[in-house]
């Protein structure tokens, strides 16, 4: 068996037309990916590449060479050049899935093709780090030599000054004194206390009104009238008595509201929402909606447009007169009029309707090669059949027609996830449709697999 990673490192450049396209050096150990995808970490065109490849896969302290059945070129092992043909033939690359696998050693190399490219790799010794420069402690000097110390010392005087004026300042700063509510402006007064403001003119309405309402009549007691009439002959008259009004009867309180509801009325009339209905009452005048509901007369009123409509009607002239209900009327409306067929729950409409197309997506055999428990395998792709119809279902809103199979070959690393998907056959010839399913399979999670990464290979079936 071949030893582990310990002291080398990983060393792989990749070649092109012959010219070199990148070259690195893994001082971590880590799966390898070569493919064209973006996020591999080598990048190269290829027709049966697609993806993310792990060429150089990392597991339990070594690395694996994986290869495909499409890939050639030679391996030196132990120093003794390898064909991989002649490799897979004797076994000692083992079959997993449809791809090769080889553990290798710090002291293997190789050179394998890929299409017109050429990917090289070996192991070798990493190079020490350079260690970091350091100035000498006589050219670095100590902290105190990074300050501009005649700065520093201004801004330190400024800064106790400051502090000493402005704690004098604080200690002398008069405390104001209490504002009583009276010495505030009204426009300020108004804010604090509205509810003061308030009741001061309740008060005044209330006072306005006691002086409006006639004064009740009270029992004059002769002796204090006289007594009254001597103590205002006495005192000075500074104003004239005030004139008291009459008390109102009903007709008059009547009367006034009357004339006030006129001129009210004469006010809002043609104006705004009024002056375009114009509502007819008794005595007026038609308006621009006048009467829609009636025998086309404009001088009816509301009441008698609306005294006659009851249930729906059907027009038996030309004037479209008859309503059902009315007592002149021809011919009155019954359900059946409305020509609908007899049916339990449900009405029937006539005419052709548009049959909806309804997809079928089904899994084949599961084949797994690997260490997995193949039962949990197989379960875990059936559950994504329902987001695989999904998929289909969208193809064929543009398709109808569209129907066929998709063979999908997976690779499940040691942590239960889908580290690659090939796509091994596709009658379906749908683009958007096997993106989507490989959206689906990718976000998938296996058991993990004990001894290495497993291959599993599952078609879908759609028709319609």
């Amino acid at each position: 068996m071949p030893q582990g990673i310990s002291e080398k490192i990983l060393r792989v450049g990749v070649i092109q037309n012959g010219r070199i396209l990148d070259e690195q050096v893994f001082r971590k150990a880590e799966t390898v990916f070569i493919g064209d995808s973006e996020k591999a970490h080598f990048v190269v065109p290829s027709s049966f590449l697609s993806g993310k490849f792990p060429m150089f896969y990392f597991r339990s302290g070594r690395y694996e060479l994986v290869l495909t059945q499409k890939m050639t070129g030679k391996i030196f092992l132990k120093g003794e050049p390898k064909e991989i043909e002649d490799l897979i033939k004797s076994g000692t690359l083992k079959r997993r899935g449809d791809d090769y696998v080889l553990p290798i050693s710090e002291d293997y190399r190789g050179k394998i093709l890929i299409g017109n490219a050429i990917v090289l790799f070996q192991f070798v010794v990493p190079s020490p780090k350079p260690p970091k420069l350091r100035l000498p402690k006589s050219i670095r000097g100590s902290w105190t030599q990074h300050f501009d110390w005649p700065f520093v010392s201004i801004e330190l005087i400024i800064m106790v000054f400051g502090y000493f004026f402005f704690a004098i300042y604080l200690m002398n700063v008069p405390k104001p004194e209490p504002t009583e509510l009276v010495d505030v402006p009204n426009r300020f007064a108004k804010l604090i206390a509205p509810e003061l403001d308030d009741a001061k003119d309740e008060v005044i309405e209330e006072k306005e009104i006691e002086d409006k309402n006639p004064k009740e009549e009270k029992e004059i007691d002769p002796n204090a009238t006289a007594t009254a009439a001597k103590a205002k002959k006495a005192e000075p008259q500074e104003a004239a008595p005030k004139k008291v009004e009459k008390p109102r009867d009903a007709s008059t309180i009547q009367r006034e509201e009357s004339v006030r509801v006129a001129e009210m009325q004469k006010k809002v009339a043609g104006k705004g929402l009024l002056r375009m209905i114009g509502s007819v009452g008794e005595g007026g005048t038609g308006g621009f909606i006048t009467d829609v509901l009636g025998d086309g007369g404009k001088d009816r009123d509301i009441d008698s447009a609306l005294s006659g409509v009851k249930q729906i009607g059907v027009a038996t002239s030309s004037s479209q007169r008859s309503r059902k209900g009315d007592a002149g009327a021809v011919e009155t409306a019954k359900i059946d009029d409305l020509k609908v067929e007899k049916s339990e729950g449900a009405v029937a409409v006539k005419g052709r309707a548009e049959k909806a197309v309804v997809g079928k997506a089904s899994v084949g055999k599961t084949e797994v090669d690997g260490a997995v428990d193949s039962a949990s395998v197989a379960k875990t792709i059936r559950g994504s059949s329902a987001a695989v119809k999904r998929c289909y279902d969208k193809a064929l809103l543009a398709n109808p027609t569209l129907k066929g199979k998709v063979s999908v070959t997976i690779l499940i690393n040691e942590k239960g996830r889908v580290e690659s998907i090939d796509i091994a056959e596709d009658t379906l010839k749908d683009a958007e449709t096997v993106k989507c399913i490989k959206g689906v399979i990718s976000r998938l999670r296996f058991p993990k697999p004990e001894g290495g990464p497993a291959s599993v290979t599952f078609p879908f079936m759609f028709s319609n």
